[in-house]
């Protein structure tokens, strides 16, 4: 009986053969091959960074105790990375996200949504990475993410090589929000255009400007700022100068972090209070700490292949791990918290680990009873 305490299971319920088989058609690889399928490349990276997996060479040593995957070289594991789509994994991702990531609001900072943005750069040295051109003597990709700071998860992926700067890609994060979204970001994200874009469409921002920025007009405030606080300066100004200058007024709050250094960013949330503004932007280290737990409990950064259909396999096959892994934590944890106060980090490592006690085992299978059967027979959600 399937219980659904094996990361395998998962990926058998949300990802089929049928639409495995249709992405395939969709980007133009035709798969002949018998020993190691599309499909079972899929599953192979999800798993493999879940359980750490080194390289292709150590998964081959791995692969006969992993019941749900053919036992193959790693030479066989290597080709067939390098000749599926990668496009296959990233639109897995993203329909994932679409599918099981929209979860109800809850009390953090109703009734916004609230996402952060930034991106993170994995370097290599490897003469088979030319295409990933980054330095004379370095190469890197650079994942740019849209991240839901209340689920813990990704919304959004972008993958590029290391030179494209965040504010070169912001304007793809920036589509399809939801309504009453706040985006947080640091100065890679301060352009005064996308200040203008997001403005004009009615959505929110909180981000990080430098000094030279403007030279702002004082806000009139109704309540002093307390001389004692963090929160030092509240202003107004058309932000930029020249042919860059906002056609709109936007809010400047300028404060202090822990360690005492000074911190300004541009907002056009105008009604909500200074100490409010700076705690929304103090909440983007949320996405930084996501960036350090995907490279060090699933091992992003240990890549196994050179060419781009390898190495973003696997990034998206790491990310669908996170995904789905999370939003079981996030949607079980109530039914067992009582009993068991595991951090997402413990309860990843005894699910992978199969020690999970028996209250979270049956939470997890409670779950799946609701969902496992729809997606099983329509493939959506």
């Amino acid at each position: 009986m399937t219980n659904f305490n094996k990361l395998s299971e998962i990926l058998q319920t949300f990802i089929t053969d049928e639409e495995v088989a249709d992405l395939c058609e969709k980007w133009g690889y035709e798969d002949t091959a018998r020993k190691l399928s599309a499909h079972d490349l899929i599953r192979f990276f999800v798993i493999s960074s879940a359980k750490k997996w080194e390289s292709f060479r150590d998964s081959e040593t791995k692969l006969p105790k992993e019941k749900s995957l053919p036992s193959v070289d790693h030479s066989t594991l290597a080709k067939k990375a390098q000749n599926v789509p990668y496009q296959i994994l990233q639109e897995l991702f993203s329909r994932l996200v679409e599918r099981l990531g929209r979860g109800a609001r809850r009390a953090l900072l109703k009734p916004y949504k609230l996402f952060a943005v930034d991106s993170t750069t994995i370097t290599f040295q490897h003469p088979d990475m030319s295409w990933a051109g980054y330095t004379r003597t370095r190469h890197a990709i650079r994942l740019h993410t849209k991240f839901d700071v209340e689920e813990g998860q990704p919304t959004q992926v972008v993958s590029t090589t290391g030179r494209d700067h965040d504010v070169m890609v912001a304007p793809r994060l920036y589509k399809d929000l939801e309504s009453l979204s706040i985006i947080t970001g640091d100065r890679g994200y301060a352009r005064t255009s996308d200040f203008q874009y997001l403005h004009e469409r009615n959505q929110f921002f909180v981000i990080r400007v430098a000094k030279f920025f403007s030279l702002p007009e004082e806000l009139e405030h109704s309540v002093p700022l307390d001389a004692g606080g963090k929160v030092k300066v509240d202003q107004t100004a058309f932000i930029g100068k020249g042919t860059r200058k906002t056609k709109s007024r936007f809010r400047l709050v300028t404060f202090t972090d822990n360690e005492g250094n000074e911190i300004r960013v541009a907002t056009n949330l105008m009604m909500m209070s200074p100490e409010d503004i700076a705690y929304i932007y103090k909440l983007r280290w949320q996405i930084e700490l996501f960036f350090r737990w995907v490279k060090g409990n699933l091992d992003l950064s240990n890549l196994f292949g050179n060419s781009p259909n390898a190495v973003y396999s696997q990034v998206y096959g790491t990310l669908i791990s996170y995904f789905l892994l999370r939003w079981i934590y996030n949607e079980t944890k109530e039914e067992w918290e009582i009993l068991h106060s595991y951090t997402f980090i413990e309860f990843t490592r005894r699910y992978i680990a199969h020690t999970l006690p028996m209250e979270v085992r049956c939470a997890i299978k409670s779950l799946f009873g609701k969902w496992g059967s729809l997606c099983v027979s329509t493939g959506k959600i």
